[in-house]
């Protein structure tokens, strides 16, 4: 992955699932960062997506990506990490609403060789992030209600992010910021103000027909090119 101050990841929710490994290849091939996988279960969230099959298929075909797993199941269980960590995952992060022992599930995913994450709902507190910070590679910041794409980014979200920007810095941390949700060209280098440093672009990128273009457009706003 090159070295940029901002990442764009790619989020397969927007992909075309019947040429997924295809598509997948191409955003690659286009410059993107990350590629961010949606995995939800039809019990946390309202919607069913990938399991562990379709990470491990295309890390064969994809060696060097990074992929970032968003699990939105419930329970987060070691069972369930552990199946993504061994199937290819690079990051992986869960909400605390589906785990108990928020701190030892981190732990756990650390000692799978993964990055650990914690996902915060738009409307959970953060607070709770300062007992966690020495196991956290990185946050995400829901701005919208997990579940579906294509939604509107919450202007309440962003000024969470400021807040877990403001809270890593008096601890002392410097944790990746991770948003998922309505990001676009038009709003990204808001985001980016607020302290988020990963994006993740569902229709604004896999939705495009121009992924580079696409790519190009989220970039240019952070002041950066392909």
């Amino acid at each position: 992955m090159a070295e940029r101050k901002y990442l764009i990841a790619g989020s397969i929710l927007s992909a075309d699932l019947l040429s997924l490994g295809d598509d997948v290849g191409a955003a690659l091939e286009a410059g993107v960062d990350i590629i961010h996988f949606d995995v939800m279960d039809f019990h946390f969230v309202p919607n069913l997506t990938f399991g562990p099959a379709f990470l491990k298929a295309l890390r064969a075909r994809y060696p060097k990506a990074v992929f970032d797993v968003h699990l939105m199941v419930a329970p987060v269980t070691e069972q369930i990490v552990e199946a993504f960590a061994e199937a290819g995952a690079s990051w992986i992060s869960f909400h605390p609403e589906g785990c108990v022992h928020q701190e030892r599930m981190l732990s756990h995913i650390r000692d799978l060789g993964c990055k650990a994450g914690i996902v915060l709902n738009p409307g959970t507190a953060p607070e709770f992030l300062r007992y966690l910070w020495d196991k956290l590679d990185f946050v995400l910041v829901m701005t919208v209600n997990p579940g579906f794409g294509g939604q509107k980014a919450l202007e309440p979200c962003l000024i969470k992010v400021a807040e877990i920007k403001q809270m890593a810095k008096a601890a002392g941390v410097t944790p990746l910021i991770e948003v998922d949700g309505g990001v676009k060209s038009e709003n990204i280098a808001h985001m980016a103000d607020c302290g988020a440093q990963v994006f993740v672009a569902g229709s604004a990128f896999f939705g495009a027909k121009d992924k580079r273009a696409a790519l190009q457009a989220l970039r240019a706003p952070l002041g950066e090119s392909l």
